[in-house]
């Protein structure tokens, strides 16, 4: 068979292609929310051990992401400055939306910029991310009454006390405990609260197009935590 000058350059235009489809491409392709939450475990894992993954120089990132980002997941956490997603879960640029307010608690606002990210991005999985020794859920256990915006914020962290009994409305007595546990309920109350306030993310969830999950994140071990009760369709990872 012959072979043109064109249909050569043409065959190794071709092959550069799909030979560029590499890992760090991955960005590019819409994975499936069960492949997204693996990605996710398998990061955290990484960086427990401290064994990040290799990854291109953030100027070639960079130039990758300039005109476009497809991020695979989005994730809702605390505010907390030892609590950063692209680090626990060992993550590149444009890999993940994050949106981050303390409590980790949703508002219009909050939900209106995953709507966005959801419709507009083609992530497949929506996390919301809780810790340990959280400071707005301490703030919420307390009963303190805070002034001004930060009261308003308080308002919206759900513990047990204030939801419903299949979530978990009794706390242990020991403070340290009740704490861990306002934390849990915490998310998986933030959790709900996105699919029942947004038809946008409820239609999503019911056609599979995305899962949303609820995790805790432990500030001294590193490892994150996967709720059962704060997860919709397919349940949590073991």
């Amino acid at each position: 068979m012959r072979w043109s000058i064109g249909k050569a350059c043409g065959f190794g235009v071709l092959l550069f292609c799909v030979s560029g489809l590499t890992a760090d491409d991955t960005r590019n392709v819409k994975v499936p929310p069960d492949a997204a939450l693996k990605r996710l475990v398998e990061g955290n894992a990484r960086f427990v051990v401290d064994q990040s993954s290799p990854r291109e120089p953030f100027y070639v990132q960079r130039a990758k992401l300039a005109d476009q980002q497809r991020p695979f997941v989005v994730i809702l956490a605390c505010s907390d400055s030892r609590v950063s997603p692209e680090l626990i879960f060992n993550l590149q640029l444009g890999e993940a939306f994050v949106i981050r307010v303390a409590g980790n608690v949703t508002s219009p606002e909050i939900t209106g910029s995953i709507e966005y990210a959801v419709e507009h991005l083609g992530p497949t999985l929506v996390v919301v991310l809780g810790h340990t020794k959280c400071g707005a859920v301490e703030a919420a256990l307390s009963g303190a009454k805070l002034e001004g915006n930060l009261g308003v914020l308080i308002q919206r962290v759900a513990i047990g006390s204030n939801l419903p009994t299949e979530i978990g409305s009794n706390l242990p007595t020991e403070k340290e405990a009740a704490l861990d546990a306002a934390v849990d309920a915490n998310v998986a109350r933030q959790t709900q609260q996105l699919e029942k306030e947004s038809t946008v993310l409820r239609d999503f969830a019911s056609s599979n197009r995305i899962r949303i999950v609820g995790a805790t994140y432990d500030l001294k071990s590193g490892k994150v935590k996967w709720l059962e009760k704060a997860s919709t369709k397919s349940g949590a990872p073991e």
